[in-house]
Order: C-alpha cells, then sequence, then structure tokens
C-alpha cells in the first residue's frame, strides 16, 4: 500500500480537498462518496478495509470537511462533474464507486452522467432524492441540524435516532466519530448540500442505471428506511439487494469488517 496523499485541487474555481490511497493490487479503483456534511477521514476504519488490494479515492464536497464552501448551491450533476475531476487528477480512468446516504445520491449521478467510466456502484443506505419514503420524523430533526458534527454529547443523541443496535464504545465507530467533529462543514455548505436533495432524483432514469449495483439497506435505518432500496432494486436492470437485519443507518461504519466483506464480494 503506497503512502496516502492529502491534496488540495482547484475545480471550478474552488479549493477542493481530495485523499488519495494506492494501493499494489490490481483491482479497480474505488471512489468514496460521503454522505452530508462529512469529509474523507470519516471512511476509516473501512477505507482500511477495502484498500488492501485497490486504491481509493476520496474528496471532500465543498462545503464539507476541509473544501471550500461555495457561493450558492451546487446543482448535483455540477458535483458528479467535479467528482470526475477528481478521478482525472488521480490519474484513474475507470473505477468502482461507493456512497454512502447523500453520498450514494451523489455516486448514481456519477454513474449515471459518467457510464464508461463507472464499472460497479455500492450504494449504502440511501435512496433516490425526491419522491423518496423520507426519514422518521425523530431522525429528520436530526439530519437537518449541524450539531453531531460540533459536539460529542450531540452525537451521542444523534446515534439514537439512527437507529440499529449501536454500541457507542465501538473501536470503529469511536474512530468514525472523532473523524467527523475533527473537520465539521460550515453551515452554509451543509444547508447546500440539503437543498441539492430538493432538486433532484433520479426515479425516472434508474432504470438506464445499467452497471452491476449492490444495494444496502438497514432494516432498521430511520434515516433512510429500507424500502427505498426495495424500489430502487425493482427498476434497476442489473441490482443485487442486501438487506442488513438490524442495520441503522451508520451500519457501514459500526460493522465495517462484515460490511467490507460483502463489498468485497461484490466487487471482486
Amino acid at each position: 500500500m503506497g503512502e496516502q496523499r492529502e491534496e488540495r485541487v482547484r475545480i471550478s474555481g474552488l479549493d477542493v480537498h481530495v485523499s488519495v490511497r494506492p494501493a499494489a493490487g490490481d483491482a479497480t479503483p474505488l471512489l468514496l462518496l460521503m454522505g452530508v456534511g462529512g469529509n474523507t477521514e470519516m471512511w476509516h476504519p473501512l477505507r482500511d478495509l477495502l484498500g488492501a488490494t485497490r486504491t481509493t479515492i476520496a474528496f471532500d464536497v465543498p462545503g464539507a470537511g476541509r473544501s471550500d464552501t461555495p457561493p450558492v448551491p451546487l446543482p448535483m450533476p455540477v458535483i458528479g462533474w467535479m467528482a470526475a475531476r477528481v478521478l482525472d487528477h488521480a490519474g484513474v480512468e475507470r473505477a468502482d464507486v461507493l456512497g454512502v446516504s447523500w453520498g450514494g445520491l451523489l455516486a448514481q449521478q456519477v454513474a449515471l452522467a459518467h457510464r464508461p467510466r463507472v464499472r460497479r456502484v455500492v450504494l449504502a443506505n440511501t435512496h433516490f432524492g425526491m419522491a423518496s419514503v423520507p426519514a422518521t420524523p425523530r431522525a429528520l430533526r436530526t439530519l437537518l441540524s449541524t450539531r453531531r458534527f460540533h459536539d460529542v454529547d450531540a452525537f451521542g443523541e444523534a446515534l439514537a435516532s439512527f437507529g440499529g443496535d449501536v454500541d457507542a464504545g465501538n473501536e470503529a465507530l469511536r474512530t468514525h466519530i472523532a473523524a467527523r467533529l475533527a473537520h465539521p462543514p460550515t453551515r452554509r455548505g451543509y444547508v447546500f448540500q440539503m437543498l441539492t436533495i430538493c432538486a433532484w432524483s433520479s426515479l425516472l432514469v434508474l432504470p438506464t442505471l445499467r452497471q452491476p449495483t449492490l444495494l444496502l439497506a438497514g432494516g432498521d435505518d430511520p434515516a433512510v428506511p429500507a424500502v427505498n432500496a426495495k424500489i430502487m432494486a425493482k427498476l434497476m436492470p442489473d441490482a443485487e439487494l442486501h438487506v442488513v437485519r438490524g442495520g441503522g443507518h451508520l451500519m457501514l461504519f459500526e460493522r465495517a469488517a462484515e460490511m467490507a466483506s460483502v463489498i468485497d464480494r461484490f466487487l471482486a
């Protein structure tokens, strides 16, 4: 495994934080797209598990992590174009794409708009934008606030609204929480990302997303109910649905080893 590179790349007038971790193996590189307000460091330790034989690339969406905050909300197609420029910077012509939650919407955009560059897609705890089955009121209140990015106690409260049998002492989850608090989004950047969801939907074009796709859904995810993944699986021509019994919205991180095994199998 090569040395991880943390860089600031100028894309469309904004400085974007890009993280590239080379690997010696010949597996297809993997582009990682984090949820709303998230940053590249939040992929640990899942990234450690997935990156043993494949190069991984991640970046902070403008307004989140260490990237600049744009002056106006960016439409999803523009952010998808930026993701393709990140691949260009990393010297990657074709990649697999893994998106979680908000990042799952971005993954769909990249796969649909840049088809030749995407081999396989993994969509975790996500939906299809407008017209999706919404979060429960409690989970929605949590998602609308940035407090969980600034305060440990607030994140503890958020865990209770994200479902699953969460153990706050879980080492993988502790690593994820520390990374979340280290580089919080700007308030304006977070609002801009939320507004992006309100103006985008893949529902009508999901039948044209032809890359093999793994849909990971938590059976106990109040933020993104599993029924969304079930709807998507019926509409997509080459989708595999994997519902994790008892899995909550953060299952990708609290069950990192288990989820990495499922993802590795699919990508292989």
